[in-house]
């Protein structure tokens, strides 16, 4: 008997069994998780029934986690079955003992030969068999039949099952050691998830936005002159093109030329102002193409269903999936946007019948080359296109992706956009320190597919006379997500007829001032190009698809990849942007770069995709992951030494309250006793504290002066730890010069070496001069403090805040007497403009600036009593980051609350709603709207956040949604009150609808009453 495994019950169901129906005349009759044939059975996988085992399951590793026995580097991975899919494996497993000849039928790819080895690996007695591999790309009729009758031998895949297993044992590798080493050193107490992908990915993110809250507003300066009524822009050599040797024979290649300052680029305007003439050096007339785009591959139909529609990664996924299993998309989880060359008459003809009566009319003849009908770059599956069958009565969500599908293959056959350019090259003035300036003029000749195919970003076209920065599509090539084009195209009806020689002088010369465009947040759409090309910004489509097999992840893992890291905590969605949480920072801010790495994951998915063409040994794969997890423990080691130490301490540190011996945790240390309920963390602002160290704070209440503390503002300092009669710890400065910590700067007064005193920096004695690191409410980065002792000044610093609260820009310097103090850009002085508002405290008359309304009564002014006056009363137009309306600020000034106003963010990056009102004393208050949520775990409140509910006091929560149920507020308020809930549905596992009540079991943990659970059928 011949078993033919597929990957997918669908894929048996809709192609495997009207195959052998076909080709082998076998009638079929369903069996439990198969399908029975008189020499010829079907069964199945889905997905996965086979994975690795974890760390726990080998010896040494059971029970708690230890850093001690880190890493694990298995030379034999253990297997286990998966729980939800232990039923078909047995049904797999007894139909593989069966048969005589074992046929691979999983999708032709490097995860489908992993599915099927696996089951092998787990039971190698199958190995003895007849294998074969039937590798298909492509479910039409003809291209099915002709896989089945010319089958492969097992062996002839034998390096992709190498790079699966390695993909595979590489990221058990990476993760699990990585994941239990930094929970244990890092992780104060809470875990920190790793992955070989999940963490570079969310590092792309961190640093995203990371651009764009420190960005700072620039201006650049170009020139652009008008010549006999066209505009022309000025060019200078492009130094890029240069470092990478792409100057041609003619000269040095030639760019826009763009200025950081406005000097320079006026020097050339008035230079080259008339009455001098600018005089034609060269003509170039050539004739442009721009195909329309290929077919969607997984990834592009993610990034276009999210840019359209606002769908996430994973919506657009299991829309496509579902479309595939309504026959009505092909299979969705392809890197491909080609097709193998056997289908492009099934495929034009298809196309034909789908497009529109327009679209018909300016397609393409089926003779022409068409460059996605290319078999050599159909991977394991072939572009996402229409199967023919026609939808009907689709869920919006759905049938909004099969018309993206549908449109852009369609698209694909249709006529190129045709148009000519001609680039006249201008030189002024005339002699040998000319400049050299570039007048570009378009013609269309065929709109093609333009004509029908709505552009992304509508070009500012003008005709004669004017100018426009025309779309990057219109000249082939992606758009800059910066917004910096400056290309400049002058659109015609027909080119003048100028010649090489001819002279005239500028009409006008002027120069332009613009801002520079701030980066923005990603986007699903964005990040997944990102993580298609590892972070690296590449408009060049061929580049792009070189960059492809340096990727991080597959198309079909990267959406679960970007949900694991929503689920975790690690990012969240605002609105349609991907913004890192707090959490997500601080794990990427703990990490080893090359953890974080895009670029060594990318490096990685490349190697594998070499072991898979048998260009690289798939041991010298293995080796280079597991010297890499070696090299990152001995910097872990280098570290956090401490961490490492307290594990083979045998002395037991006396607690400080009740003198019985404290256990270490892994994020502290914890009195045995019970009653007493003394616990300290080792890790405290930044600074991870040695076991003796411990010791010494513990027994006398103080330690020496330790170094390597870190402000919140991400300064260094040196201070004493006390321990407080509470048990809790603080600093303690001192104020001896012998206890000041050692520097690198330079004092600017007698050039000695300075010394750091908590806050201070200070000089020796007879020297008397002193450094503040926090200046108007700003503390100094370590950075910024380098440039003031190396360069006597600092950048712009945008935070400084005034007495009354106000935000100002200014640089550091010093003055006469070596002490710091502001240079202003401007006039240094801050201006606000007068608001009809009184002052809640004195009743002056408030002002105004963008920021604030404030209050500017003086020591010289009265109020209305009479009384001197010295207010300093500030209203910010933002609080915790939200913006107050102009109905908000005048109910606060006119003494009432305002309504309830939701969007605020807690330090922890949550959102939460709430009421504003003003204190007797001018202090913004919020106030909650009242819903008595007791906390089970310290008898406090819980208060809703983004997510569900959360005590702001000890962390207890409870999630909005739990087994796919949302809870309602009333709801959630009765389960914490009584510590049961009604029976409630309907709750979902897996496939399984059914109703419960809940309860709340000791220590706070939330579960299903199981006298209550009843499962619900389903109709």
């Amino acid at each position: 008997m011949i078993l033919l495994v597929a990957e997918k019950p669908s894929v048996a169901n809709q192609h495997y069994k009207p195959m052998l129906e076909r080709l082998e005349g076998e009638k079929f009759t369903q069996g439990d998780g198969c399908l029975i044939g008189q020499n010829h059975c079907i069964t199945w996988c889905v997905g996965h029934l086979i994975t690795l085992a974890p760390l726990d399951a080998y010896p040494g590793f059971e029970g708690g986690w230890k850093l001690g026995n880190l890493p694990l580097l298995p030379e034999k991975f253990r297997l286990m079955e998966i729980e939800s899919t232990r039923k078909q494996l047995t049904v797999v497993r007894e139909m593989m003992s069966k048969a005589d000849v074992l046929v691979n039928g999983a999708d032709a790819g490097r995860e489908g030969n992993l599915i099927f080895d696996l089951v092998l690996d787990f039971t190698p007695a199958f190995k003895q068999k007849q294998i074969k591999r039937l590798w298909v790309n492509s479910y039409v009729a003809k291209d099915l039949d002709k896989a089945w009758k010319n089958l492969e031998d097992a062996t002839q895949r034998l390096n992709l099952s190498y790079a699966a297993r390695l993909r595979q044992r590489a990221d058990w590798m990476v993760g699990l050691n990585a994941t239990r080493a930094y929970t244990l050193t890092a992780g104060r107490g809470k875990m920190i998830s790793v992955g070989r992908v999940q963490t570079p990915t969310l590092n792309l993110i961190v640093e995203r936005d990371a651009l764009v809250e420190q960005f700072k507003e620039l201006y650049y300066y170009s020139v652009v002159g008008t010549w006999k009524g066209f505009q022309a822009q000025l060019l200078r050599p492009d130094r890029d093109a240069k470092d990478s040797g792409k100057d041609s024979a003619e000269g040095p290649a030639l760019k826009v030329a763009v200025f950081e300052k406005e000097e320079p680029a006026q020097a050339v305007v008035d230079k080259c102002a008339p009455p001098e003439d600018a005089v034609i050096a060269g003509i170039d007339v050539q004739q442009k193409k721009q195909f329309p785009q290929k077919p969607f591959d997984l990834t592009e139909l993610q990034k276009e269903g999210n840019k359209r529609f606002k769908y996430s990664a994973q919506q657009v996924l299991d829309c496509a999936q579902n479309l595939y299993e309504k026959k009505l998309l092909t299979y969705p989880r392809t890197d491909s946007a080609y097709l193998p060359d056997t289908m492009k008459q099934e495929a034009y003809a298809l196309a034909q019948r789908l497009a529109t009566p327009q679209q018909q009319g300016i397609m393409r003849p089926e003779s022409e080359n068409f460059v996605f009908i290319n078999s050599s770059k159909v991977t394991d599956h072939f572009a996402i296109i229409p199967t023919g069958e026609l939808p009907n009565g689709l869920p919006e969500m759905e049938e909004n992706i099969y018309n993206l599908a549908k449109e852009r293959f369609v698209q694909a056959w249709l006529k190129p956009y045709v148009w000519n350019e001609m680039e006249v090259t201008l030189t002024a003035p005339a002699g040998s320190d000319a400049e050299t300036f570039r007048l570009k003029l378009k013609k269309n000749e065929d709109l093609g597919f333009r004509a029908l195919v709505k552009e992304e970003k509508k070009a500012k076209s003008k005709k004669k006379g004017d100018a426009g920065a025309d779309s990057a599509a219109a000249d082939g090539k992606s758009g800059d997500d910066s917004g910096n084009s400056d290309d400049i195209t002058n659109i015609v009806e027909s080119f003048p007829d100028w010649k090489q020689g001819d002279k005239a002088p500028f009409d006008a010369l002027e120069l332009q001032k613009k801002k520079k465009s701030k980066p923005k947040y990603y986007t699903e759409a964005t990040l997944l190009a990102a993580m298609k090309t590892a972070g690296k910004q590449i408009d060049n489509e061929e580049l792009a698809e070189a960059m492809k097999d340096r990727g991080l992840g597959t198309p079909a893992t990267q959406a679960g990849i970007i949900e694991t890291l929503k689920k975790r905590g690690f990012i969240e969605a605002q609105k349609n942007n991907l913004v890192s949480t707090a959490r997500g920072r601080e794990v990427i801010a703990l990490m080893d770069e090359k953890v974080k790495s895009p670029e060594m994951t990318g490096e990685w998915e490349y190697k594998l995709s070499q072991v898979e063409k048998g260009n690289l040994d798939p041991k010298e794969f293995r080796d280079g992951i597991v010297e890499y997890v070696k090299e990152l423990f001995v910097q872990l080691h280098e570290k956090y030494g401490s961490q490492f130490e307290r594990e083979t301490v045998t002395e037991a540190l006396p607690c400080p309250k009740c003198s019985q011996p404290m256990e270490i945790a892994p994020w502290g240390y914890v009195c045995k006793n019970g009653e007493c309920g003394f616990k300290a963390g080792h890790t405290i602002a930044g600074r991870t504290l040695s076991h003796a160290e411990m010791g010494k704070l513990l027994a006398t209440g103080k330690s020496d002066l330790l170094s390597g503390f870190k402000s919140k503002k991400g300064t260094t300092f040196s201070a004493n730890l006390v321990l407080g009669e509470d048990g809790n710890i603080g600093f303690e400065f001192s104020d001896e010069p012998q206890d000041a910590a050692p520097t690198d700067y330079t004092c600017p007064k007698c050039q000695k070496k300075l010394k750091s005193l908590g806050n201070r920096l200070i000089c020796e004695e007879p020297c008397d001069f002193v450094f503040y690191k926090t200046i108007a409410g700003h503390v100094m980065s370590d950075e910024e403090m380098a440039e003031l002792f190396n360069n006597g000044t600092t950048d712009v610093i945008t935070d400084f805040i005034t007495k009354k609260g106000q935000a100002f820009s200014a640089k550091v310097v010093w003055d006469s007497d070596h002490k710091a103090t502001f240079a202003f850009e401007n006039d240094g002085h801050f201006h606000g403009t007068e608001t009809k508002f009184k002052c809640p405290i004195c009743k002056h008359t408030l002002e105004e600036n963008k920021n604030a309304i404030f209050c500017t009564g003086k020591g010289s002014d009265r109020d209305e009593q009479g009384n001197p006056c010295d207010c300093k009363f500030t209203l910010f137009k933002t609080v915790a980051g939200k913006k107050l309306r102009a109905a908000d600020i005048k109910a606060l000034l006119n003494g009432e609350k305002t309504e309830l106003i939701s969007g605020f963010k807690n330090k922890k990056g949550e959102n939460f709603d709430a009421f504003l009102k003003m204190s007797p004393v001018g202090r913004v208050e919020f106030e909650f709207l009242r819903r008595e949520y007791p906390c089970p775990g310290c008898g406090g409140f819980l208060r809703k956040v983004d997510g569900g509910y959360q005590c702001m006091q000890c962390g207890y929560g409870i999630p909005q949604v739990f087994y796919q149920r949302k809870f309602s507020d009333e709801e959630v308020e009765y389960l914490l009150k009584n510590k049961f809930s009604p029976v409630l549905e309907p709750f979902k596992k897996d496939v399984t609808t059914f109703r419960a009540a809940l309860e709340i079991r000791e220590g706070g943990k939330l579960g299903f009453n199981k006298l209550t659970v009843e499962v619900i059928k389903q109709k």
